[in-house]
């Protein structure tokens, strides 16, 4: 056997090195000749995947992924460090069990871990609060977290100068409001066709009209109105008087942030994404754009970071391992919703 030969079993017996440390303290484990960190990897390690716990058929199926996987001392290292966010025993121990069952090196441990997470812990309710942190150079970073208008309020008018908006006694930026109603296409009416700017609104009574006609004949009052579908998602968006460049103000029914999963950029920041790609015979409608901040947008294009799309109408975030997370507004849900109960 070679030096080489060697290596690739000890990387391959990881698990047993483990089962081998139970039990042992870490001055312990260095009473054998095995370094300091060392000796507090295997014991922390060991006392997880090989200690007492209520989990026993967690721990069991664990054992035997790690085992088949072959992982080495260090991925199985950082599934039990990496475990510790998550409060909930039973989620702990299943993102363990997952990993220890998920085959392939730490950087694919690290990148299944990161979903993992995601889905496994419930994220702490956010509440109003002021963080400052003194940077030790005469500036500071100033962290707020409130009501989101006003504080979108606040950022619109510092963003540009802030030493200005400091010494100008911190304005909110003024927004024109304007009443926006998402009107839900409901059982008597179907989309027949999108041509150019508008669609046709087909009732079941044979009469076809416009989308802006329909809108008009609906909910003239309102300021503007956008039409969604169940499955299409928002279809169009018409204001009482006049039509109107409507790609963006559709796009609102959908979601009023970047529509990666975790990413809560505003609407107003992020781009009009192709989720097929435009290169690949994309079309520019409503049904086929979603909202990407320039970052997400530029992960999106490699195509190893995931993508988002429609699924059922409603806009999903899709990890590289086929993971989904929805991201935008359930219209069909909605729907159901807002249908009568039966008499």
């Amino acid at each position: 056997m070679t030096d080489l030969d060697a290596l690739a079993m000890f990387d391959r017996c990881g698990f047993d090195f483990v089962h081998a440390a139970a039990g042992y303290t870490p001055a312990q484990l260095q009473a054998h000749g095995i370094q300091k960190d060392r000796a507090k990897q295997l014991h922390a390690t060991a006392s997880v995947l090989c200690g007492p716990t209520s989990h026993t058929k967690y721990q069991a199926r664990a054992e035997e992924g790690a085992r088949i996987n072959g992982h080495r001392l260090e991925t199985l290292a950082y599934i039990v460090r990496s475990s510790r966010v998550l409060r909930d025993a039973t989620a702990r121990w299943r993102y363990i069990e997952q990993l220890c069952n998920t085959a392939g090196d730490l950087v694919r441990i690290r990148h299944v871990a990161a979903d993992l997470k995601a889905e496994l812990q419930t994220p702490e309710p956010r509440v109003p609060r002021a963080r400052v942190t003194h940077h030790g150079d005469g500036l500071a970073t100033l962290r707020l977290t409130g009501p989101a208008a006003d504080l979108q309020g606040v950022y619109d008018a510092a963003k540009h100068d802030v030493a200005g908006w400091l010494g100008g006694g911190c304005p909110k930026a003024d927004y024109v409001v304007r009443v926006t109603a998402n009107l839900d296409l409901g059982d008597y009416v179907r989309i027949m066709a999108g041509e150019g700017d508008d669609v046709r609104v087909h009732f079941d009574n044979g009469v076809i009209v416009s989308g802006e006609e329909f809108v008009r004949m609906q909910l003239e009052e309102l300021g503007s109105i956008i039409l969604v579908g169940v499955m299409d998602g928002p279809v169009n968006a018409y204001h009482a008087r006049f039509a109107h460049p409507k790609h963006r103000e559709v796009m609102l029914a959908d979601s009023t942030t970047c529509t990666w999963k975790g990413c809560t950029r505003p609407a107003s920041e992020c781009d009009a994404h192709h989720m097929e790609e435009h290169q690949h015979g994309g079309e520019t409608t409503p049904s086929n754009l979603g909202w990407l901040c320039k970052y997400h947008n530029s992960q999106a294009a490699r195509g190893t970071r995931g993508h988002t799309e429609r699924r059922d109408g409603q806009i999903v975030y899709v990890s590289p391992y086929g993971n989904v997370t929805a991201t935008g507004t359930d219209h069909k849900a909605r729907a159901e919703h807002r249908k009568p109960d039966p008499p």
